[in-house]
C-alpha cells in the first residue's frame, strides 16, 4: 500500500478537523504510491486507506516527524509553519474556509497572504492546486533561509518588556 520514497508529513493542526484536506492528500497518495505519506488527521471523520495516519502525534513526536520528511502539507497554521522553517523543511498549506465550516473565521486566508512569497512556502488557495503546490515544492528541496527563529528579535522583545514595566 505504501511506497518506499520520499516522506510527506500531513498535519491538520491540534484544534480543528479538516477532512478536506486529508481526503485530498489520500487521494493524491493514492495516485502517487511510490511516496511514503504519514498524516495527522486530529479529529476527522474521514479515516485515511492509502496513508499512515494518527489522530495525534505529542509535540516530540510532531517536530521528529518533520524533521524526518521531505515536505509538509498543512493547514495555514502559524505552528506547522514555524516547526516547518525552523527544520527547514518546505510547507504546502491549504486555508481552512469559513464558509465551509472549517474554520469560525477567514482568518487563514490572511495568512496565506502574509506567508505566500516566503521562502519554502507553498499556497494551494484551492483543492485543484494542491498536487503542483506538492511537485514544486518537493522539486526545490530544503528551504534555504538565514538565522530563522521561532522566537521574537531581542529588540522586539525589549520594546514589550519597556511598554509592559511603564
Amino acid at each position: 500500500m505504501l511506497g518506499s520514497g520520499i516522506l510527506i508529513f500531513v498535519t491538520v493542526g491540534a484544534m480543528l478537523p479538516f477532512d478536506r484536506l486529508i481526503q485530498l492528500m489520500d487521494n493524491w497518495t493514492e495516485q502517487h504510491r511510490e511516496h511514503d505519506v504519514l498524516a495527522q488527521i486530529g479529529k476527522g471523520d474521514y479515516i485515511p486507506s492509502h496513508m499512515r495516519w494518527t489522530r495525534m502525534l505529542a509535540p516530540g513526536e510532531f517536530r521528529e516527524a518533520v524533521r524526518a520528511c521531505a515536505i509538509v502539507v498543512a493547514h495555514a497554521g502559524m505552528g506547522s509553519f514555524f516547526v516547518s522553517m525552523e527544520m527547514r523543511r518546505p510547507i504546502v498549506i491549504l486555508p481552512r474556509y469559513a464558509s465551509r465550516n472549517e474554520v469560525t473565521t477567514d482568518h487563514q486566508l490572511h495568512t496565506v497572504e502574509w506567508l505566500r512569497n516566503r521562502p519554502g512556502v507553498y499556497v494551494a488557495a484551492s483543492d485543484d492546486e494542491i498536487a503542483g503546490a506538492i511537485d514544486v515544492a518537493l522539486s526545490r528541496g530544503k528551504v534555504e533561509i538565514d538565522n530563522f527563529s521561532r522566537f521574537a528579535p531581542e529588540s522586539f522583545s525589549k520594546k514589550i518588556r519597556r511598554f509592559l514595566l511603564q
